[in-house]
């Protein structure tokens, strides 16, 4: 069997496109660094980086390489060149003819541990070199002898159906000493080709290169674990729907139960690879085995031993959790109320932190104040368990309101017969751009979810109703940030509601206030941000 393989890194001090890159941060490990480790894994003891600076020379063996010292040059000498003259110096280590040598770049820091194991393989088979190379396939063209364009395809066809076109990426190049040596080059006969994936094959040249190198290197796999059924509601699947968009560059898994079909339903419609379980004792094991970086709960209290066992895999956070796994996860996101039980610089709360729709940040909407109200927003939640939004009509109705009525429901709500009030009715479901339609409202009444905070950050005044106890204890509903709350809705008499309706629509000066108060409340407030924000709270 072929012996492990000499490993040579050359890693110049001097770089033009991008300063230092060999010593700078990626993903805050020296860029050689990753290929000095990725080798050593490997092939340790035999991991020989050629450098002409110090500062290199002393991350490569912190990182276990060898080092050989050459003076300062142009960069133009070959890396056949190099490796000829760095071959004594393997010999002096330990290196014999019939030994491997590969050249590894550290401009390609993505390369994994299983690709130099593969390059063994062929040579085992009989290669004479091994080249990586990425599957490279587009419509080209190239200049004939006067200079004309032509084309170097066949036919056009879309990039998938192209003859395989296959582009050296240089992350890796081998052959064996005593070839190297009689020929003065790496490339022998027979040649084959080792591919790679587009990550592995990025090699960093310009600082558009590093952008792409920091997104690999920062890219993470995460688990959001939601549902969403008629008692729970859907407030918890359109949060993980607006998380997902914003975390959308890393490695997502959207976990839902195999039992509640209504969320299973609700993400068909978008681009996010979903895993059903048939429990949440089988989230550890599912985490382990997708070597998971962080795991997202939300859908209300979380159990405690669940939550430690996560934690012993990866970091946790919670959103909106009373229960007593919030204890032991590594954040709880909890806009709405907090949690007396977990320690404040491990809680994100307020409107500042709530996550909405990315569709209410793609414009500015904000909803126009008039002194004269000429449409009601009627939405409350995608399930409506309490049926609120009828109560909310009939109020309407028995004030004789003949302006425009929008009713949205959501996939998890009862049917409603529009013709059964005496009111202009428009009634819409499953809305896409919810924003759009907030913005014309003039008032709205709403139960106390996430939908507060959405009507807050376009100004619209709103009247509100808790759907259960729970939603009692949410701490948006006020004043301060547009609401004025009227308390557990079945409690709430159709009489009252149209009374608070009424006084509303009639006084000018507090709809303005509490448009004003809601506009203030949420200015600023960002998903990035706020992704931004949880990730390093949790060291990700």
């Amino acid at each position: 069997m072929t012996s492990a393989p000499w490993i040579v890194i050359p890693a110049r001090g001097g770089s033009t496109g991008v300063p230092r890159k060999n010593v700078r941060l990626l993903g805050g490990t020296p860029l050689v660094a990753r290929t000095v480790s990725t080798a050593a894994a490997v092939s340790p003891g035999r991991v020989v980086v050629v450098t002409d600076d110090d500062e290199i020379a002393e991350i490569s063996v912190a990182y276990g390489a060898r080092v050989v010292r050459e003076p300062k040059t142009t960069g133009k000498a070959t890396l056949d060149e190099v490796m000829v003259r760095t071959i004594p110096d393997l010999v002096g280590f330990g290196a014999v003819e019939s030994d491997i040598l590969l050249t590894m770049q550290a401009t390609c820091p993505f390369v994994q541990p299983d690709r130099i194991r593969e390059a063994m393989a062929l040579f085992e088979a009989g290669a004479g070199s091994v080249i990586t190379c990425v599957d490279d396939r587009h419509l080209g063209w190239v200049l004939d002898e006067a200079g004309n364009p032509q084309p170097d395809y066949k036919a056009r066809l879309n990039r998938q159906a192209l003859p395989v076109h296959y582009r050296e990426s240089g992350a890796i190049i081998g052959a064996r000493i005593s070839d190297v040596l009689a020929r003065g080059t790496r490339i022998v006969e027979p040649i084959r080709l080792l591919e790679l994936t587009p990550t592995e094959a990025l090699d960093i040249d310009t600082w558009a290169d590093w952008a792409a190198a920091e997104h690999w290197a920062t890219r993470r796999t995460i688990l959001l674990r939601t549902d969403a059924a008629k008692e729970l509601g859907m407030g918890h699947v359109y949060r993980t729907l607006a998380l997902a968009y914003a975390l959308a560059r890393h490695e997502l898994r959207i976990v839902l139960s195999k039992d509640m079909p209504l969320g299973i339903s609700f993400f068909e419609d978008y681009p996010f690879e979903v895993v059903q379980i048939d429990s949440d004792a089988s989230l550890p094991q599912l985490a382990a085995d997708l070597k998971a970086d962080l795991v997202v709960l939300d859908k209300l209290d979380s159990d405690a031993e669940l939550v430690k066992q996560l934690t012993a895999l990866c970091k946790v956070v919670t959103f909106e959790d009373l229960g007593s796994g919030a204890e032991h996860a590594d954040l709880l996101v909890a806009d709405l109320y907090d949690n007396p039980h977990v320690a404040a610089d491990r809680q994100l709360t307020g409107p500042e932190n709530a996550i909405l729709a990315p569709s209410f940040e793609s414009l500015p909407r904000k909803s126009e104040f008039a002194p004269q109200v000429k449409e009601v927003l009627v939405l409350f939640g995608g399930t409506d368990p309490s049926g609120l939004a009828d109560k909310g009509l009939r109020a309407l109705e028995s004030i004789g309101f003949d302006g425009k009525v929008t009713l949205i429901r959501g996939l998890g709500a009862a049917e409603i017969d529009t013709a059964d009030y005496k009111l202009n009715i428009e009634l819409l479901s499953n809305v896409k751009n919810i924003p759009a339609i907030m913005a014309r409202a003039d008032v709205a009444l709403s139960s106390a979810g996430r939908t507060i905070t959405e009507l807050a950050s376009i100004g619209v005044p709103t009247l509100c109703l808790a759907q259960n106890h729970k939603e009692l204890t949410h701490t948006h509903t006020s004043t301060e940030n547009g609401v004025v709350m009227l308390g557990l809705g079945q409690l709430v008499t159709v009489e009252t509601l149209a009374n608070h309706i009424k006084a509303l629509i009639e006084d000018t000066d507090l709809r303005k206030r509490l448009h004003d108060r809601a506009l203030a409340a949420t200015q600023g407030r960002s998903n990035a941000q706020i992704v931004e924000r949880i990730m390093n709270k949790v060291g990700l």
